[in-house]
């Protein structure tokens, strides 16, 4: 019989730690088997590298499009809509904004995304402790949750920015730029129901699934608090494109 190693005090040495995904396995696995992703992300969750190709994506892509939009098609109807505005004032703010689309757009990147996806992760962390199934999650856990999902949109991201580069965009912003939307099939009369139609896009309805099972299998979360999670900031983003739809 072979022998085991003696250890202090005859300790049984500690089994290896498993490894985690890197970002190549990550992104395969959104789109191949993300079920088992988010079963080993349990085990090692892991958050800088998807967060950081998420990043990189968006700036991009926002940089394609601020470069190519042009501001004057997008904000003239918006202000000519605004009764507080004269028309003597338009072409001053016009001109004013079209100074600020990029940089503005590029700090929204940069701050905007790490902060809402730290909100969304605290989030998940919250209501993963109140409604576990199985062990609490940590914030790791529930912040790898709110990143790793997103990674689903890298083709819709690269979509938009291609579309950008061949063919002009007028004042359209990227929500609007390429057909995964179904705004971008049916167009209404009323503004706010158009901006929701243009909410219900192929890749941010993708991410919402993934979440619902990063919920499920990476914190280990009951299937109400998982609905929860997924339902409310879904609701809550179509509200906030509703009112600023204008």
């Amino acid at each position: 019989m072979t022998e085991q190693p003696e250890t202090l005090f005859n300790e049984q040495p500690e089994a290896p730690k498993p490894k985690a995904p890197g970002i190549l396995e990550q992104i395969a696995g959104v789109f191949t088997d993300p079920v088992a992703l988010f079963r080993r992300l349990n085990q090692t969750p892991t958050w800088g590298w998807a967060l950081g190709t998420i990043l990189v994506a968006a700036m991009a892509l926002t940089l394609v499009w601020a470069l190519k939009v042009d501001a004057d098609e997008m904000l003239r109807p918006i202000l000519e809509r605004n009764p507080q505005i004269t028309s003597a004032q338009i072409d001053t703010i016009i001109d004013m904004q079209k100074k600020f689309i990029l940089p503005f757009s590029a700090l929204g990147v940069i701050f905007g995304t790490p902060v809402g996806l730290a909100l969304v992760g605290l989030f998940y962390w919250l209501i993963g402790k109140a409604l576990p199934e199985g062990p609490a999650p940590t914030y790791t856990q529930a912040f790898t949750a709110a990143v790793v999902p997103g990674l689903v949109k890298l083709p819709g991201m690269l979509l938009i920015a291609i579309i950008c580069l061949v063919r002009p965009i007028g004042g359209l912003t990227p929500d609007k730029v390429a057909p995964t939307s179904l705004g971008y099939f049916v167009h209404v009369d009323g503004l706010k129901l158009q901006a929701l139609l243009y909410g219900l896009d192929l890749f941010y309805l993708a991410e919402a699934g993934l979440a619902f099972l990063a919920l499920r299998h990476l914190l280990r979360m009951k299937t109400a608090g998982a609905v929860i999670c997924v339902f409310l900031p879904l609701v809550a983003g179509l509200g906030l494109r509703l009112m600023g739809a204008k």
